[in-house]
């Protein structure tokens, strides 16, 4: 009798399998296998090479010469971009702090020095750039439009607001660029969508495929967090076809690739291609989750080590902080962890960083204040996903457990952006409430 019970239930379990809808993978390798090709990104760079050795040697010939500093600065910045060269940026720096001591207060030198300040998430040294820039008053319409960027960074959308507010265009690029940013700040991502399609419709009549590249890879991330694999996929391909260097748009495919359909081995194919032609250390985090994934938890432990080793250099500053207080507050070294979320606050006093700081206290055994500061800083000021997934932990082991729901649920919603370890991670949370 229990061999015959077995055998039905074993019958359906299979006629189950072939009857419920496998989910199809989205990325096919056909589809991008031309843009996993170091020449594309070699010819980008031989191309910024060849400008900045041209202005070097007007350098040596005209030392000091500022318009030749300036010049040489902006390609430096854009070598960073495309290298991953951390020297490239400081480089740059060195030049405009040159220019801006012998002749200060000069507008393009000061946005120059905040672009860049923003980069290395100097997020106070960036704004009083633009404080003293806007006060100049020359080409007061991108100060502000930067000013913007650095409030939404710093928490304070009332003023980001205020300041779009004053010079609104729905006719002009870089205006809809931060609008995007605040309805997106504002939790509002079916506008936030809206209006980048609307940037990316300016981006294709400018007929400049560098920002329309732009658009499209940060329009197949938006797309990504609405749940729309496909779409942000198909985006991301549109992007590349306009410039096969673009890696961010590779990125985006390798997270569908692990995320959505499943397929790691794909994901780290495309991610030891990226980390070939442009070693940045943040794609040791994407094969740290895929390795926790596979349970490979030795591939796991050594890619997060290699992730602290690289982005704790003193030159990397403060870019990668918020990354290394998730992974020590997590691994043992939670102390250091609320240092750096400490500091993550003073320089970036955002919900995020306070959600960081309410994190790494809980992880310190501080429940208490955790929660405190979940309440006024954290809770209902943000729906990032992370955030909210933290936030459901921390007020259920503090026995508020319908809170602790709504807010795992909420995160459920972004699986996709937060990955299946994460997703797993909240389901078995959510069954033990």
């Amino acid at each position: 009798m229990r061999n015959i019970t077995f055998i039905i239930v074993f019958s359906l379990l299979l006629l189950a399998a072939f009857l419920i809808p496998r989910q199809a993978e989205v990325a096919q390798r056909a589809d991008y296998e031309y843009y996993l090709n170091e020449e594309h990104l070699q010819k980008e760079r031989q191309e910024l090479s060849s400008r900045a050795g041209f202005w070097e040697k007007k350098l040596e010939a005209a030392p000091g010469n500022f318009v030749f500093q300036k010049k040489l600065a902006g390609l430096y910045a854009n070598g960073f971009k495309l290298s991953a060269d951390i020297h490239l940026l400081h480089r740059s720096d060195s030049l405009l702090q040159e220019i801006n001591t012998r002749m200060p207060g000069q507008v393009g030198v000061l946005q120059a020095l905040a672009a860049n300040a923003i980069t290395r998430h100097a997020f106070r040294e960036a704004e009083s750039h633009l404080r003293e820039a806007v006060e100049i008053g020359a080409n007061k319409f991108t100060s502000s439009l930067m000013l913007a960027d650095v409030a939404m960074e710093r928490g304070n959308l009332l003023e980001a607001e205020l300041l779009l507010k004053d010079i609104a265009s729905d006719a002009h690029f870089d205006y809809l660029i931060r609008e995007v940013k605040l309805h997106d700040q504002s939790d509002n991502l079916d506008e936030a969508v809206r209006t980048m399609e609307k940037a990316a419709g300016l981006a294709r009549v400018s007929g400049d495929d560098g920002i329309l590249y732009w658009a499209l890879s940060n329009l197949g991330d938006m797309y990504g967090h609405q749940g729309k694999v496909r779409k942000s996929y198909e985006t991301y391909l549109e992007a590349l076809s306009h410039y096969p260097a673009g890696l961010h748009a590779l990125k985006g495919i390798a997270w569908i690739a692990f995320s959505h359909d499943g397929n790691t081995e794909e994901a780290k194919t495309i991610l030891s291609f990226l980390q070939s032609v442009h070693p940045a250390p943040d794609y040791h985090l994407m094969l740290a989750e895929i390795a926790a994934y596979e349970g490979d938890s030795a591939a796991e432990q050594k890619s997060k080590e290699r992730f602290i080793r690289e982005a704790s250099r003193k030159v990397y500053g403060n870019m990668y902080q918020s990354y290394l207080c998730l992974l020590k507050s997590e691994g043992g070294a939670a102390a250091e962890a609320l240092a750096i979320a400490r500091e993550e606050v003073r320089e970036r006093p955002h919900p995020m960083s306070y959600h960081l700081l309410a994190w790494s206290s809980f992880q310190t055994g501080d429940k208490e204040q955790a929660l405190e500061i979940l309440e006024h800083h954290v809770l209902g000021k943000t729906g990032e996903p992370e955030a909210l997934y933290h936030a459901g932990i921390i007020l259920g082991s503090s026995g508020r457990k319908e809170a602790a729901r709504r807010q795992l649920r909420a995160a459920r919603e972004a699986s996709f952006e937060l990955g299946p370890v994460a997703a797993e991670e909240i389901d078995r949370r959510l069954e033990q409430l």
